[in-house]
């Protein structure tokens, strides 16, 4: 077993700092047993009147030169009862222990952590465990650490605006401080006035909310904050929301057989991004099998007939996916971490740009 004094002596009347921290972990859950095993002497944090037979006691100063802790310090935490002195002489000088150096370092620790001094001096009292203690550290330092990135993230986000104003500062900042849930009900109340007047049945809408909903993480980046503060706006934008109406109202008919729908838009999908691969020109005989095919098939969901009107309905269907619309889903793709993905835009362009050949009825 290590004698801290003597190591103390060996190492110039200082332990080193690996001692120091051993010292604080293991002496002090042992002073804890004793007391529970013993019931001999009073709460860590009470005075204490009794010292072991030969135990080697020290001076302020002696356990300042020991500590590397200021005199006055030691004093302080004396007088405020989490570091009372083992004993008095008749003149009234406060002698300290072994114990009471480790409970120093342990007490220096905690502070350089950010722990109150009430919380320690209840954690000294057996009032607390020094797990949670430290648990509860830790969550606020991660709270704090989370608010100064968020802020760090704000700054930026600012400064990628051209010769920023206070009216920009502000408006990020409200946003980053949009909550989760807060963006959540707005995009309920957003998607429930694009559905009016249309069939989107409960499913679908749920669907859909799924698709949409994005999260703002608790440490953003850039960009992700860029994206979070855009968002709110488009979802702000009277224009948008009569854009997108629109679009529903166009596609969510009584004829809309939904499933039949996602079924040919998935087959039309995968063969652009084959054909893609492939090296085809949009212009090339298989090209235009795989478009008349996605008309036809789409025609068939809608209740339409694949002709030239209905094949406008899709360059007008492409140009808002394609526009703010496309812009929206880019935006919850980036929230969501991930980068949008370049091959679905070529994807729907190749296949749009293959029905644009194709010769169709009137």
């Amino acid at each position: 077993m290590v004698v801290w004094g003597e190591k103390a002596r060996r190492n110039n009347g200082r332990l080193d700092g690996g001692d120091r921290i051993v010292k604080a972990v293991v002496s002090l859950p042992n002073r804890f047993y004793q007391i529970l095993r013993t019931g001999v002497d009073p709460p860590l944090g009470g005075g204490r009147t009794r010292v072991a037979m030969g135990a080697k006691t020290y001076t302020i100063g002696d356990l300042a030169r020991l500590t590397g802790q200021p005199v006055r310090r030691i004093r302080f935490y004396s007088d405020k009862g989490l570091l009372p002195p083992a004993l008095r002489s008749a003149s009234n000088y406060r002698f300290y222990t072994d114990e009471d150096v480790a409970k120093l370092d342990l007490i220096h620790a905690l502070r350089e952590a950010g722990v109150s001094l009430d919380t320690i001096e209840r954690l000294l009292a057996r009032r607390l465990s020094l797990s949670d203690v430290l648990q509860t550290r830790l969550d606020v330092l991660e709270a704090e650490i989370a608010a100064m990135q968020r802020m760090a993230a704000v700054l930026r986000a600012t400064l990628r605006v051209p010769n920023p104003a206070d009216s920009d500062l502000r408006r990020i900042w409200t946003m980053s401080n949009l909550s989760n849930q807060q963006m959540t009900v707005r995009i309920e109340r957003f998607i429930d006035r694009i559905a009016a007047g249309t069939t989107l049945d409960s499913e679908w809408r749920r669907q859909v909310l799924e698709m949409s909903l994005p999260e703002l993480p608790d440490a953003p980046t850039v960009e992700q904050l860029s994206a979070w503060d855009e968002l709110a706006g488009l979802l702000s934008d009277p224009s948008f929301e009569h854009e997108v109406h629109e679009g529903t109202k166009a596609f969510w008919t009584d004829n809309l057989d939904a499933a039949a729908y996602k079924v040919a838009s998935t087959k039309a999908y995968a063969a652009a991004l084959k054909g893609i691969v492939d090296g085809l020109s949009p212009q090339s005989v298989q090209a235009q099998a795989v478009a008349r095919e996605w008309l036809e098939g789409s025609a068939r969901a809608l209740g339409r007939k694949p002709d030239c009107a209905f094949r406008e309905w899709h360059f007008t269907q492409y140009d808002r996916n394609a526009g703010r619309l496309g812009r929206y889903r880019e935006l919850v793709i980036i929230l969501h971490g991930d980068t949008p993905i370049a091959a679905d835009r070529k994807a729907w362009a190749w296949l749009n740009d293959a029905m644009k050949n194709l010769q169709l009825s009137d």
